[in-house]
């Protein structure tokens, strides 16, 4: 059963509304609100949920990110590094040129993705969060670590420096990289990732096989979602779905039935996955709805206190705040690129409020 509507929250993004008559609190005595005199587009209506038509207004935020389009700037990160900045209304987004990673996600001010405490921002180093990308190898090369350093764990499209395409879309911004092989991966491929803010956040990554042969590759959007608390937040649509478990100190049993929910280290492979997967965090009322296409696989993992420990940018702490779940094809689901061919997979994330 649905929880009631609150009327002071915006039905769109969970924030207070600023509604003067819900504060008003009496239809007989109609206060005027902000709202009135502005005119709400039909994007912005039709993503209210049905059973708040007419009960709950959206914020200032929210239809201001409904009615205006998005603009792209060049700007750096936190460490000094391009970037660049797309603004739509009150939300925006960061990507860094180094390894196309999206650093940050704000709807109406609150960050929806996770970084760690001590993030570092070094020349040719991902950050840890946000969402970095997994290319060509998922997790630790099958040859190990290579005497040249091209066998970096996840691969290396996360060191590289792409830079802005000759044609940008509409809506967002689209980074480049030719990557014409060396000793790590002697294949030529080109890539290309767009991230659009409309007002969702959809990430769009194409593979070009450049090369005279076939290739084998995984690939994985490693995207780090804020929680607030890992206790109570789960993952629901991968229930049933084959998965093997990796982490070193896992959950004893689960209900493979049941939504996954965090009670130790987990790093959960699933293969065959469906198109939504909807993370839930009651502790920041929210709800997080991951559609994609062409990704077979999904990751969820969170690496509890011992492990966080030894990884390198992360308090001691910070696993109890963030959850990843990474849009993938991996293991099983590698694709396997002909020569001249190009393989398309996306992710659309929504926010909304947890009812």
């Amino acid at each position: 059963m649905s929880a009631p509507v609150d009327p002071k929250v915006c039905p769109l993004c969970g924030g207070d509304n600023a509604c003067a008559m819900a504060q008003a609190g009496s239809p007989d005595t109609p206060v005027p609100c902000w709202c009135t005199s502005t005119a709400i587009g039909a994007e912005v209506l039709a993503r209210i949920p049905a059973d708040a038509v007419g009960k709950a207004c959206v914020c200032r935020a929210c239809a201001t990110a409904g009615s205006a389009g998005t603009t792209a700037q060049p700007t750096v990160d936190a460490g000094g590094r391009p970037a660049v900045r797309l603004r739509r209304g009150d939300d925006e987004v960061l990507v860094a040129h180094l390894g196309a990673q999206v650093l940050s996600w704000r709807r109406a001010g609150e960050e929806l993705l996770w970084q760690a405490s001590h993030a570092t921002f070094a020349p040719g180093k991902p950050v840890r969060g946000g969402v970095p990308l997994v290319f060509p190898w998922f997790g630790d090369h099958p040859d190990g670590d290579h005497p040249d350093g091209g066998h970096p764990a996840h691969g290396f499209a996360r060191n590289l420096d792409w830079q802005p395409a000759a044609d940008q879309p509409r809506d967002g911004v689209a980074l480049q990289v030719e990557h014409t092989g060396d000793p790590g991966w002697p294949h030529a491929v080109g890539m290309r990732l767009e991230v659009l803010l409309d007002p969702e956040l959809h990430l769009i990554w194409t593979v070009h096989n450049r090369g005279a042969a076939p290739i084998r590759f995984e690939q994985a959007l490693h995207t780090y979602f804020a929680v607030g608390d890992v206790h109570e937040a789960s993952v629901h649509g991968l229930e049933h779905v084959p998965c093997s478990e990796h982490a070193a100190a896992p959950e004893a049993a689960w209900d493979r039935g049941a939504p996954l929910r965090f009670r130790a280290e987990t790093d959960r492979i699933f293969q065959g996955v469906p198109d939504t997967i909807t993370l839930r965090a009651p502790a920041l009322r929210k709800e997080l709805v991951l559609a994609t296409t062409n990704a077979r696989s999904a990751i969820v993992w969170n690496p509890w206190p011992a492990k966080t420990a030894r990884l390198a940018q992360m308090a001691p702490d910070d696993w109890r705040t963030f959850v990843c779940i990474e849009s993938a094809n991996v293991r099983e689901h590698a694709v396997v690129l002909p020569v001249g061919a190009s393989h398309t997979m996306q992710l659309r994330l929504a926010a909304r409020p947890l009812a």
